[in-house]
């Protein structure tokens, strides 16, 4: 029995005042996150989703908002109204990796600088740990050690690996309830430093793991990846 169940549901403040649900992704979502998704700007797609993406077809639609909540987990923030899709957050369980998993965090650019991105983070990382999620993975460019020096220097836990051009992390969930309290950003969690970075620009995913993103789309590859939106650089300071 989970605590992120169907049932889950969370109301939240943001810094702004704004108030928000935070609950598990349904499958009756497609229309909402559609209009979230066309809400994004340009830039913020090209984030998320690695490439120049103006529309979602149906079969992506169906893939985002119908998962098993255990290999695929995926909740979001609406308004209190329920017709404004806020941010959405997931990750995606490896085959043949127990333990492992990547994630993805989008925020609309209304709502981004607010703290959602750290709320979305929080409770995505809580509900890894309870479905038995141990570390999340990822990879970004690097021509050199440099980049393996500095993911060490923001990350002492990370585990690197540098093979042509390509650093290879990962992360240990950090511990964290399902109850933390929302205003408390785990700062000394190198997994939300690093993501933190990603959001700011100040690390380029590789191109192997972008083209892997295709899998959050529901496209048939064989790899995996991860992103993060909607950290400011507000957030880490």
């Amino acid at each position: 029995m989970y605590f992120f169940d169907p049932d889950y549901l969370e109301r939240a403040r943001l810094r702004d005042g704004t108030e928000c649900l935070v609950r598990l992704i349904r499958p009756e979502d497609k229309e909402l996150l559609h209009r979230g998704f066309l809400r994004l700007s340009p830039e913020s797609r090209y984030r998320r989703f690695f490439t120049v993406k103006n529309d979602l077809t149906a079969d992506e639609l169906r893939y985002l908002t119908e998962v098993d909540g255990v290999r695929h987990f995926a909740l979001g923030a609406v308004s209190l109204d329920g017709d404004d899709g806020l941010g959405v957050a997931r990750f995606i369980q490896l085959a043949g990796e127990p333990g492992v998993a990547e994630a993805a965090i989008a925020v609309a650019d209304e709502h981004q600088g607010k703290g959602l991105g750290s709320l979305l983070f929080q409770r995505l990382v809580a509900a890894a740990a309870e479905r038995g999620v141990a570390r999340f993975r990822c990879e970004v460019l690097g021509t050199n050690h440099g980049m393996a020096e500095l993911v060490r220097s923001l990350a002492p836990d990370a585990r690197v690996h540098v093979s042509s051009g390509v650093v290879s992390i990962e992360f240990d969930v950090p511990p964290l309830a399902p109850e933390h309290p929302a205003d408390e950003p785990p700062r000394e969690s190198g997994l939300y430093r690093f993501f933190g970075m990603v959001a700011q620009g100040a690390v380029d995913w590789a191109q192997a793991w972008q083209r892997a993103g295709l899998r959050f789309l529901g496209e048939d590859v064989s790899e995996d990846r991860g992103s993060w939106d909607g950290t400011s650089r507000d957030e880490e300071e």
